[in-house]
């Protein structure tokens, strides 16, 4: 038994959001990513399994800290304020644990960190940190350290991936007014290549011990279109971004290619309010939903929500009254429920859900006694739905503690995780009114997300050409830890993949602490320009 650390020099990870093998699989077999070719042939591959359920938010956090949302503390697209309904993204609370490139820095290794989802603000670290698509577009917080973009632009190097990565995701998805697919995939094209030359560039003028950097344009054509040449243009970029890094990585570089999950063309919605108001555990006020009035043009979508409320509720319902007679859907929203007659809702549409419990949420409605009940009518009901052709809809609908026996009581817990039958079925929260199961039109389709991404391993001690059983997203840490000759921390959830190195890798644990603290102090502007961003890419109502 030993270890390969006397070989590994560097280490190199890169994420290709949202990749799976049934997209790459046919590329590879018509010649199209040869890059990619070159590390399997020489490197060992396997399925990743992801989170559940399996979406960025959750699984970045879960895949760079080796842990689960138990301890990470992201379960869910939003978590609910202390004492509150009012929710917040997670992408604004941050995750706890201690990450891969934190872990490295305590043993005198540097880290350079690109593009990676959940890392906003930019924490200190020994080397350089850009936090992901999910940072505020013109804050000063999104870089570590402060003045590192600014350097690098005197350089020649600007930095302009989270501008352009928010332009082309505000044109991708059916509720947003869509860029013209030609200049979608283009713009991605050009971007993609642009990270890769940068990455390239960092690698050699400005070395750091580890390397991680994530590409985007993977998981966003999913969302835009079906058409696999189309995908397969984002695809080929990605695989030339990355040879353009093969080009500079020296031979003792570990390399790691992976994706927080897979992806897959969505044929149909289910709508989880249809199916939670049908059965009478959700409920709304009879007035005007709040968001209805934010979404009206300049001034008016700023001033009229506050004028709303500030009135007295009989003269919202009075308003509201023939509004809601011509069309029921302007009541639709998560801060119009009405809370003394909801036992069950969604926060996102990702399938947690949660129970209104009495001395738990602050006007709960559901007895303690009663919540086994609930929880098992709740499992069972959506396990009994079935589409026009007799199929199940879901899968498996997990009670939260089955998952996670042990969890933290200051998280935002939900208490079942719903789980699709079918992967190309998209679960929305939706409007009691639409159909449970619905297609998707042609002219806006999308694709969603599935459990399986992607893993590849290439360097010194790794096996050539092999093909591993299936690796769950926290086995990734650990195993590049040990390869490089470090040591595990103790609150690690995965294992090492031995099978993927010639020789058996000597595993050492150091007992770790999680910190208490993992939310992060946003201004209110960042904040709502968040929640606008992720309502618009489908991840929050």
């Amino acid at each position: 038994m030993m270890n390969k650390h006397e070989q590994i020099n560097r280490v190199l990870i890169i994420g290709w959001d949202g990749a799976t093998w049934d997209y790459i699989n046919p590329l590879l077999a018509d010649n199209r990513l040869p890059n990619l070719a070159r590390l399997l042939d020489n490197g060992a591959r396997a399925t990743l399994r992801s989170t559940i359920p399996p979406y960025t938010n959750i699984a970045w956090p879960a895949l760079v800290t080796g842990t689960r949302p138990n301890k990470t503390g992201v379960y869910d697209g939003a978590r609910a304020l202390p004492n509150s309904y009012e929710t917040v993204p997670t992408n604004l609370t941050g995750f706890r644990g201690v990450s891969i490139w934190q872990w490295v820095n305590e043993y005198g290794r540097t880290a350079g960190v690109l593009n990676v989802p959940m890392t906003y603000p930019a924490q200190p670290v020994d080397g350089y940190l850009i936090s992901g698509f999910d940072s505020p577009a013109n804050a000063d917080d999104i870089a570590w350290p402060r003045h590192i973009l600014n350097y690098w632009t005197t350089e020649g190097w600007p930095y302009h991936t989270l501008a352009e990565e928010i332009r082309l995701m505000s044109g991708q998805n059916p509720n947003q007014k869509r860029l013209p697919l030609a200049d979608f995939v283009a713009g991605w094209e050009t971007l993609t290549h642009d990270q890769g030359k940068m990455a390239a560039w960092l690698w050699r003028t400005h070395p750091v011990d580890l390397m991680f950097i994530v590409f985007s344009g993977t998981d966003s054509i999913n969302h835009r279109t079906h058409e696999f040449e189309q995908i397969a243009r984002i695809y080929t970029a990605a695989d030339e971004a990355l040879g353009t890094l093969l080009s500079v990585v020296e031979e003792d570089t570990l390399i790691c290619l992976v994706s927080d999950h897979g992806s897959t063309p969505a044929h149909r919605y289910i709508a989880l309010n249809r199916i939670l108001y049908e059965a009478g555990w959700l409920a709304f006020r009879p007035e005007i939903a709040r968001r209805f009035w934010q979404r009206l043009p300049g001034v008016l979508g700023q001033v009229l929500p506050n004028v709303w409320q500030s009135l007295p509720g009989w003269a919202r319902r009075l308003i509201s009254a023939p509004v809601l007679r011509y069309d029921g859907r302007f009541a639709i929203g998560s801060d119009n429920l009405d809370w003394p007659k909801t036992q069950v809702f969604a926060r996102s549409s990702l399938g947690p859900l949660y129970i209104n419990l009495e001395g738990r949420q602050p006007r709960g409605c559901v007895p303690e006694e009663a919540y086994e009940a609930l929880c098992e009518a709740v499992r069972l009901k959506l396990l009994g739905l079935r589409d026009e052709n007799g199929r199940s809809l879901f899968r498996q609908v997990w009670r939260t503690r089955e998952l996670f026996p042990h969890t933290n009581p200051e998280d935002d817990v939900p208490d079942l995780i719903a789980e699709p039958a079918n992967w190309h079925d998209h679960m929305i929260t939706g409007y009691p009114t639409d159909p449970i199961v619905r297609p998707i039109p042609a002219d806006a389709e999308y694709g969603t997300h599935t459990p399986d991404g992607i893993l590849v391993l290439h360097g010194p001690g790794v096996r050539k050409g092999v093909l591993l059983e299936t690796a769950d997203i926290v086995d990734v840490v650990p195993t590049l830890l040990t390869a490089w000759g470090l040591p595990v921390p103790d609150a690690c959830d995965g294992r090492v993949l031995q099978a993927a190195f010639t020789e058996e890798l000597a595993i050492e644990e150091t007992a770790v602490s999680l910190p208490d603290q993992y939310s992060h102090p946003q201004t209110a502007e960042h904040a709502a320009e968040i929640i606008a961003r992720l309502r618009a890419l489908g991840y929050l109502e």
